[in-house]
């Protein structure tokens, strides 16, 4: 007897366990997962972007690593603290001479990407550019000097991009920006769209 109520007992319990699995059309088990709330390390990536640019009269190297996190699935947010050297030929001397303005640039940013369609996204950075100056002057004899200052200069870049995936969590990135606000300043060309290459590895 007692054999007997240990058998029934058992196929209580087993029962109670097949009662929690589920099952789809197919007849497969799918088993149910908790979703993740709150903060995910899984959606936390290190990324850096390159500056090149050289053509007549003007230089522009640069490197601004960051950091990104995935809010929602198409929306990613970061942070990026960049540098870049400029040079930009922008004052001619009595001579015809070209004088060159070189620029140091520390580049604290906030962005957001937004996929619209599979690997394609829009952008939008906010950048807080802190520049150190070497300018060319001519005064009204003729004669060349330089005079070095520091300035500040706020961009506004939209931009349209898409992600090239290279394997595991790493990828590329081509973008397309421009400058809206166009200071002074900006380390952007005015008038055409500069580019932008990024790599991404998550961690």
């Amino acid at each position: 007897m007692r054999k007997i109520l240990f058998v029934l007992l058992l196929m209580v319990c087993a029962g109670g366990v097949m009662a929690q699995q589920v099952y789809n059309s197919s007849g497969k088990k799918n088993y149910k997962t908790k979703k993740k709330t709150g903060y995910d390390p899984d959606r936390l990536f290190l990324g850096s972007e390159a500056i090149f640019s050289i053509s007549p009269g003007n230089t522009s190297l640069g490197l601004s690593p960051s950091v990104g996190y995935r809010v929602k699935k198409p929306l990613i947010v970061g942070v990026g603290l960049g540098y870049q050297y400029l040079k930009v030929g922008n004052v001619v001397d009595l001579y015809d001479n070209v004088l060159y303005t070189k620029a140091h640039i520390v580049k604290p940013n906030l962005w957001a990407r937004c996929f619209v369609y599979r690997n394609y996204y829009i952008s939008l950075t906010y950048e807080y550019d802190i520049l150190s100056l070497r300018e060319p002057y001519v005064d009204g004899t003729g004669s060349v000097g330089y005079r070095k200052r520091n300035v500040n200069n706020v961009c506004i870049v939209p931009g349209i991009g898409a992600k090239q995936p290279l394997g595991g969590r790493a990828s590329l990135y081509f973008e397309f920006v421009y400058d809206i606000l166009q200071g002074d300043y900006s380390p952007y060309p005015a008038g055409s769209p500069g580019m932008k290459i990024g790599f991404a590895l998550g961690l």
